[in-house]
């Protein structure tokens, strides 16, 4: 072991030599140079070069992390080795090493240090095996730390050797080793042994899978083999490949049973492999236990193309103008270089036309030795508005003449509204966040969220938002609000990292990003909602824009709704940012915070803009019509309906939203807050918490009985969910683990199992799947499978595993059931919100959906998908989405109501909860009416009215009651007995 002061000579380098039989430095870094800028830098915490005793590393701490991406393609024997230090590290504290062979879409670990390991002594780490000829090589050196508890990065030496004699990869496995390539799938993975030789054997629906190059070379050839043991009839053993990525696989050799006497078969292909930048190979297994599939002897040969001297034009610089006010201009640089290997002669270049010009050209016939360049200023000049964009060709010797550079802007003409127009004077008369305090970053306190929304005499914008916002993040100030829980985390008074992209569409702001996004903040992930942009007379000639947003806790639920505002110009220009966060859904941590952060706003043509805004439009457009909650007493006016009482169930102080559907409108009630109304209650950020059993869980297990022909609901779990291989589950269905009735459980009681300090510590707590699953699964046998209701969340976490084997059994390793079939096949026809389009998921490769809770959605998307099941039976126009039966079951529309939840008023059924009405003394029915329900943590509930009414709340008080507001809906029209 070496110490932090110890030095080497080594720096950054990259090169490659043509010699063979000895190794190549392919990457370096010992930063002895005092510099690391070839390194990307991400994460919340801090970096910096550090110097000790003469030598140089880097030093990290919090999450920050820094990363390297290089590639080994056409070389083999290639291995890497990187160094790791660290100095006060305290328990939970850890220094990482890793790589990734597949650009960073999965990292492996190299090495790892702890607090046994603090004492500033570097730990090498090295790894020979599996790196060979990888087109995308990531590596990284990476914190988990508390701040001021730091990492030490150095000594990065990537070695290997050219590839000869026409190798481009091969695996025997006769080293005894297979941890080079990536395992997955349900099944058990092991090395045999017989004979002498070695092989890799698979079972269940395990998968093992490398990824390769082909990069450069020709006439490649592949071969795989493959033999098989005890096969039955559906059993298979596959080899397979693919040349984009994984996306889709053909098949190059399969085995069935009558195959499988344990002889090795080989099959090769010959065309359709060359110059592929990602070939990935597998060997897959789909068999039942115990009946094995064993993969050798992969090979990958070609001929390297031979390499010709030639030039290379590259082009650098911004061609994306953004938005520019009609009338006035914007200028951008481009940099032509020769980054080949020969004399680059560029030709007389021509001009383009208005309303782009060749402001300044200092390249035209220009001879360009290996490694100069020259520059071009270029001017975008608008005489009306409107997008604007055309091609600008740049002629060369280079052999892939011309180069086409795309330039685009945006013409802005003040005054111009085309979507959703305010037609206000501008007079608002503020009193609050004005000019003066936005463009000078004096103090803030917090403010009624009135001054964050758009007023009443707001006039249309004489400015267009499109590009990047990115923020300064400093602390903020936080006051907790009834609980006491802020200094159990890390920096809860900052927001997450912000570098988003945004577009303008008439008045309405929209975020590229619309899902719960994770930016490297040890708290918090960003939820980005669409917004609104205006102009005030007392601005100085700056259009105002106001964003919804909401922090939502990394690995949980819980969410925090605030409000960000700022003013710009389309020329660039920005104010500070002023936020408030002032309400929450989240019962065990309430808090105030707000600040002011500088930001930076760098104007653009975004790629995807006309698609964001066409879809966002669409969006709006399909929304359910909203009306204010007190307009059910205008429309219904004989009913006598008092709207004081519609969400009186829960304490007014801790609701976050309701809404009443009925006649194909959404009445909104008021959103209140610590701070007066939230001005963006119509798409607020709403948690699901468990109403995710009924919405993901429970729709996804009949959708998959209806998808595949009616026998999913009756799979055996501990023959679709490796890690339930116990005795206790080979009896237990994936309807039994739906219903929370697996009868494997340590006590009975009510939520005494849900609320163990166990559950919460080995469930709850951590973040990957293999700890989720390993609770879920351990539970012992009670009594008997289907008999009694345990409120379990790890039974629905068990059954979403289960739903995402079998759908990869169905549609491949790539399938992902939250994604295709809920996303694309319900979600998405029923016009949900972009909120829905992911769900929280176990962080690591695996990236498990939780299905118990992790969902956020908007109001109108509660009413949307409890209107599909309640009112529109699961189907989708004339066609049937949802198993029937099950449907009919879990809406109490049959004699199959389900189990007792504790009361004989309570049921619960294929994920959705029930109560009789007859058993209430406020509604008062004379006969049983079974009200079917969605029920989330906090006091969430989706209502099901037989009367063709929906009802929602969200609310953080544990009161989950709706009796006071289903007696007041029943005015409207009646609903015992039905």
């Amino acid at each position: 072991m070496r110490l932090l002061g110890s030095t080497t000579v080594l720096g950054l380098l990259f090169f490659v030599l043509s010699g063979q039989g000895y190794a190549d430095t392919i990457a370096s870094d010992d930063f002895q140079s005092g510099d690391y800028s070839s390194w990307a830098a991400s994460g919340d915490g801090e970096d910096s070069i550090h110097l000790y005793q003469s030598n140089y590393s880097v030093k990290l701490d919090g999450l920050r992390q820094i990363r390297l991406d290089t590639s080994t393609a056409d070389y083999q024997s290639v291995s890497l080795s990187m160094e790791l230090a660290a100095t006060d590290l305290v328990y939970g504290d850890y220094c990482y090493a890793e790589y990734s062979v597949d650009g960073g879409a999965n990292w492996q670990q190299l090495g790892s240090i702890g607090v046994s390991a603090s004492g500033g002594g570097f730990q090498s780490f090295t790894r020979s095996s599996g790196l060979d000829n990888i087109s995308q090589l990531s590596l990284r050196f990476r914190s988990y730390s508390l701040y001021d508890n730091f990492c030490y990065a150095d000594d990065l030496a990537l070695e290997g050797t050219p590839i000869s004699g026409g190798t481009i990869a091969s695996d025997d496995f006769q080293d005894g080793e297979y941890s080079d390539w990536s395992l997955s799938g349900d099944g058990n993975d092991s090395l045999n042994s017989y004979q002498g030789n070695d092989s890799l054997r698979l079972d269940g629906v395990r998968q093992a899978t490398k990824i390769l190059s082909t990069q450069g070379f020709e006439n490649v050839s592949l071969s795989m083999e493959l033999a098989a043991l005890y096969l039955v009839s559906g059993d298979q053993c596959h080899a397979e490949y693919s040349t984009d990525g994984g996306q889709t696989w053909q098949s190059l050799l399969t085995l069935g049973n009558g195959q499988d006497d344990g002889t090795m078969i080989s099959a090769t292909i010959s065309t359709g492999l060359d110059g592929v930048s990602q070939l990935w190979v597998r060997y897959r297994a789909y068999t039942l236990y115990g009946n094995y599939c064993y993969g050798d002897n992969l090979l990958v040969t070609g001929e390297a193309v031979s390499s010709v001297n030639e030039p290379q034009l590259s082009v650098s610089g911004s061609t994306n103008f953004g938005s520019v006010s009609v009338g006035t201009s914007a200028s951008g640089n481009l940099t032509l270089s020769n980054t080949g290997s020969a004399t680059l002669n560029i030709d007389a270049l021509n001009a383009p036309s208005a309303p782009f010009y060749l402001a300044a050209d200092n390249c035209s016939n220009q001879l360009l030795a290996v490694g100069e360049s020259c520059q071009l200023t270029l001017e975008f000049s608008p005489a009306s508005d409107g997008s604007s964009s055309q091609t600008f060709a740049i002629a060369s010797n280079d052999p892939q003449s011309p180069k086409d550079v795309v330039l685009e802007g945006v013409g802005v003409l003040a005054g111009n509204c085309d979507y959703d127009c305010l037609g206000g004077d501008g007079n608002t008369g503020r009193s609050q966040l004005d000019y003066n305090q936005l463009m000078s970053g004096s103090a803030l306190t917090l403010l009624d969220y009135s001054h964050y929304g758009v007023p009443v005499s707001a006039a249309d914008p004489s400015h267009r938002f499109s590009g990047n916002l990115s923020l300064t993040i400093a602390p903020g100030s936080l006051t907790e609000r009834g609980t006491n829980l802020a200094s159990a985390y890390t920096n809860p008074d900052s927001l997450p990292p912000f570098d988003f992209n945004f577009v303008q569409h008439g008045t309405h702001l929209i975020p590229e990003q619309r899902q719960v996004t994770n930016t490297g903040h040890t708290a918090w992930e960003w939820v980005l909602l669409p917004g609104r942009v205006w102009d005030e007379n007392g601005d100085n000639g700056y259009s105002r824009a106001a964003l919804p947003f909401a922090l939502q806790e990394i690995n949980a639920n819980c969410t925090h709704n605030g409000v960000l505002t700022f003013l710009f110009k389309s020329d660039g220009s920005v104010s500070d940012v002023a936020y408030q966060i002032a309400q929450e859904t989240c019962e065990y941590f309430k808090y105030d915070l707000h600040g002011q952060l500088n930001a930076s706003y760098t104007p653009q043509v975004l790629p995807n803009e006309q698609a964001l805004i066409d879809g966002y439009v669409q969006e709006v457009a399909n929304r359910i019509e909203i009306r204010p909650l007190s307009e059910l007493s205008i429309d219904y006016p004989n009913a006598g309906v008092s709207a004081g009482n519609i969400g009186s169930d829960q304490t007014a102080s801790h609701l976050t939203a309701y809404g009443v559907y009925y006649q194909g409108v959404h009445y909104l009630g008021e959103c209140q807050t610590r701070q007066g109304q939230y001005p963006f209650c119509d798409v607020m950020a709403l948690p699901s918490y468990s109403t995710a059993k009924t919405i993901v869980a429970g729709l996804g297990l009949m959708r998959m009985e209806q998808k595949y022909g009616g026998s999913q609901q009756d799979l055996i779990v501990s023959n679709t969910v490796s890690a339930c291989s116990g005795s206790q589950w080979t009896d237990v269905t994936l309807e039994q683990a739906l219903d929370m009735a697996t009868g494997n459980y340590d006590s009975s009681g009510d939520s005494v199992d849900e609320g163990s300090q166990k559950t919460v510590d080995d469930f709850f707590l951590v973040s990957s799947h293999s700890d989720k699953i390993s609770h879920a699964c351990v539970y012992p046998r009670k009594t008997t499978p289907g008999t009694s209701w345990v409120y379990h969340t790890s039974d629905t976490y068990i059954l979403s595993r289960a739903l995402q084997t079998y759908y990869e059994q169905q549609e491949g390793l790539n399938a992902d059931y939250y994604r295709d079939m809920l996303v694309e096949e319900l979600f998405k026809p029923l016009n949900l919100s972009p909120l829905s389009y992911d769900s929280k998921r176990t962080y690591g490769s695996e990236a498990q959906v939780w299905g118990g809770y992790g969902l956020t959605l908007s109001g109108d998307d509660f009413l949307k998908l409890s209107r599909f099941m309640a009112q529109e039976d699961g189907m989708l126009g004339s066609q049937t989405m949802l198993d029937s039966g099950m449907l009919a079951d879990a809406l109490q529309q049959t004699s199959n109501g389900g189990l007792s939840t504790g009361t004989a008023s309570s049921r619960y059924q294929n994920s959705v909860w029930a109560y009789d009405l007859s058993a209430s003394s406020v509604v008062s029915c004379s006969q049983p009416t079974w009200i079917p329900y969605m029920s989330g943590f906090g006091g969430i509930g989706v209502v099901m009215l037989p009367n063709d009414m929906l009802y929602y709340y969200v609310s953080d008080n544990k009161e989950y009651g709706f009796t006071k507001t289903v007696k007041e809906l029943a005015k409207i029209s009646a609903l015992c007995g039905l």
